[in-house]
């Protein structure tokens, strides 16, 4: 990871950290569907593969909740739960 670090410099402007969450939820969802359509257009599957399960292991880091959250939702998706819409998890 840390050699993707080295390539991808995120300049961070401090006044972004003033705005307000729904300004900032925003943002993230329009970045998030940015990033899947660049995961998208990678011809190899197994670079779509690493690359997603990398951020997923960024994304969740040492958070224990989010990591039971993020099982249990996958669980859900492989079970075809999702569709459901009498099912509650």
């Amino acid at each position: 990871m840390d050699e993707f670090e080295e390539i991808v410099e995120i300049e961070l402007d401090e006044d972004e950290f003033d705005i307000e969450d729904d300004v900032r939820l925003t943002e993230i969802y329009k970045l998030t569907i940015k990033l899947i359509e660049h995961l998208d257009r990678l011809k190899s599957q197994e670079l779509k593969e690493a690359a997603s399960l990398m951020i997923i292991r960024e994304i969740i880091s040492d958070d224990r909740v989010l990591m039971g959250l993020a099982t249990k939702m996958l669980q859900d998706l492989s079970y075809g739960f999702d569709d459901d819409p009498t099912y509650s998890s």
